[in-house]
């Protein structure tokens, strides 16, 4: 299950996180359940039912399509690992239904033999619907990834050693539908990209006269990274089926979910695009990003790290002093912090107190005011200066107490630019300075203290920038903007990779401190290179992959009106 929780979830955190459930928004489930039920009679399973809301709305669905409230009951069918997913689906739909619901199993899905299942019909059901678990492949062992296996195998599926559990989730739960019977499911949207995911594509197409896949270009989990897709596969055992790929701005647009999938990009049954991603081109930078990440040699930064916002100050112009301003304010030195406040104001790979009193030294505004419980006159009389100006009053200011106290303030392992021209810059903290928003502030838990000057100057490989400009937004003047949360999705090397090759980074460093510091022409090209040749030689790369990638990173920067050197 991929998700965050729109209605309530009793299931702790830590106990989700390790069976793979997130739970579903109503958003994407009400359309969801409308196309897959269509008619009376229906049985339904939902084999991974979390907190039961896509059987609550099968139960509404049915009784709108004219089951009656007595049958209702029993044409529902749901499956959980989890004993307390259990009691809330059971008491949910109880609730929903008016009596007792009973047909709820507390088991593995992958130790039900189809297609029959709990109290349904022995040939199967009409309808399966949910959000799988999702357990990444590392995590994804043992007693149970055997039972998977034996599963898809015994289906005529063959997926790979990377594949994560929602794949075999998937195959399973196809051999629990009757013959014309749909399934409708989220899914992580490795479905229509990876490769590990391809004999599943082949599979889905295999079984199903129809086949439909929804992306979203924004994110429908604002607090989980993942990207979903939805699956709509119609008419069971009527393949090879016809395929739609639709992508939308949001969840919301599913509410004409036919408008959606009737402005679908189809493809004939003998048809098979390489992606199932609308408007997909096959693209050999994508192909070897793909492969590096399947390889375990790039991973999301949200693996290893995170990125969030700085402080919001709500008047940087006041918070944030110069040098001089302290002085003629007679602010106390204990209660500035040096801060960044722009992108220029990291200079290379690591920022360094010698740095900062060099930006101290230009007069830039560059220390928080960040007063303590006990303000000296000097800082009562700045207070009133503040609310003379109106600072006081602003937003931000005046729903914190006191209003001239700055939240939020964290001291980050790194930062990353928000928006970039060339390249997004990674800079390592050394200094130990604040930043404002206008900067990501990136904590690095899982890169040892010992390792993080390899891993920052890692980032200048060709991959990892091509990642970014992959993930990012381009705006007007060439700008890539990075947003957190997309931030997190940019593929970095691996701690191993990096572990393995730090020696040969640590030489690499100032090379790299120095273009990004002078900005001379060519050495962005000749350090991202180095830097490919250090971390990818001798990882069985296919030759001239990364030579393609720095030719693609070139063409993706001149697409958006970059700079080809610093």
């Amino acid at each position: 299950m991929l998700d965050a929780m729109v209605t309530s979830a009793p299931v702790q955190r830590r106990q989700r996180k390790s069976l793979g459930a997130f739970y579903s928004p109503q958003a994407l489930v009400e359309p969801m359940v409308s196309w897959a039920v269509h008619r009376a009679g229906q049985d339904v399973l939902d084999p991974s039912c979390g907190d039961g809301v896509f059987l609550e709305h099968a139960a509404h669905r049915l009784r709108h399509l004219g089951a009656t409230a007595e049958g209702v009951g029993a044409l529902l069918h749901a499956v959980d690992l989890n004993p307390e997913a259990v009691r809330v689906t059971r008491s949910r739909l109880s609730s929903a239904l008016g009596r007792p619901f009973e047909n709820v199993r507390q088991e593995s899905f992958f130790a039900l033999t189809p297609p029959g299942v709990l109290l349904g019909p022995p040939e199967g059901v009409d309808v399966v619907i949910g959000n799988p678990p999702y357990i990444r492949y590392q995590e994804f062992a043992g007693d149970a990834r055997l039972e998977a296996l034996e599963r898809v195998t015994g289906a005529g599926v063959q997926l790979s050693r990377l594949a994560s559990s929602w794949a075999h989730f998937v195959v399973h739960a196809l051999e629990f539908l009757r013959p014309g019977g749909r399934l409708a499911l989220i899914l992580p949207a490795e479905l229509i990209h990876t490769t590990y995911a391809a004999p599943l594509r082949r599979h889905l197409r295999r079984c199903f006269a129809e086949v439909h896949v929804i992306s979203f270009r924004q994110a429908v989990f604002p607090d989980v990274q993942a990207e979903v897709v939805l699956l709509l596969a119609a008419g069971k055992v009527g393949g090879p089926g016809r395929l739609r790929l639709a992508e939308v701005e949001t969840g919301e647009e599913l509410a004409d979910l036919e408008a959606v999938l009737a402005g679908a990009e189809a493809f004939a049954p003998a048809e098979e695009p390489e992606k199932w991603i609308p408007g997909y081109t096959v693209n050999p930078g994508a192909a070897t990003l793909e492969h590096l990440q399947e390889r375990a040699l790039l991973v999301p930064l949200g693996e290893v790290g995170k990125a969030n916002i700085g402080f919001v100050s709500g008047a940087n112009d006041y918070f944030v002093v110069t040098p001089e301003e302290a002085v003629r304010w007679r602010l106390p030195e204990s209660s500035l912090r040096s801060a960044l406040v722009r992108a220029r104001q990291i200079p290379g790979l690591q920022i360094t107190a010698d740095d900062m009193s060099q930006v101290r030294s230009q007069g830039d505004r560059c220390l928080l005011w960040l007063p303590g419980e006990r303000l000296s006159r000097a800082e009562q009389a700045y207070v009133r200066r503040g609310e003379e100006l109106g600072y006081a009053e602003r937003y931000k200011c005046r729903v914190r107490s006191p209003w001239y106290r700055v939240p939020g303030v964290t001291t980050p392992d790194a930062f990353l630019t928000y928006m970039s021209d060339v390249v997004p810059r990674l800079c390592l903290n050394r200094a130990q300075v604040v930043s404002s928003n206008t900067l990501h502030n990136i904590r690095l838990p899982r890169i040892p203290a010992a390792l993080r000057k390899a891993f920052v100057t890692a980032f200048y490989n060709s991959a990892t920038l091509l990642s970014c400009e992959r993930i990012g937004r381009s705006y007007g003047g060439g700008v890539l903007k990075l947003e957190p949360r997309e931030a997190d999705r940019i593929l970095v090397p691996a701690v191993e990779l990096v572990a393995r090759h730090r020696s040969a980074l640590t030489r690499l460093a100032p090379r790299i401190d120095t273009a990004l510091r002078h900005g001379r022409e060519g050495c962005l090209d000749e350090v991202v290179a180095a830097v490919d040749a250090v971390l990818f030689q001798g990882e069985k790369i296919a030759p001239g992959a990364m030579t393609a990638a720095r030719s693609i990173l070139h063409e993706r920067r001149r697409a958006r009106g970059g700079r080809h050197v610093m």
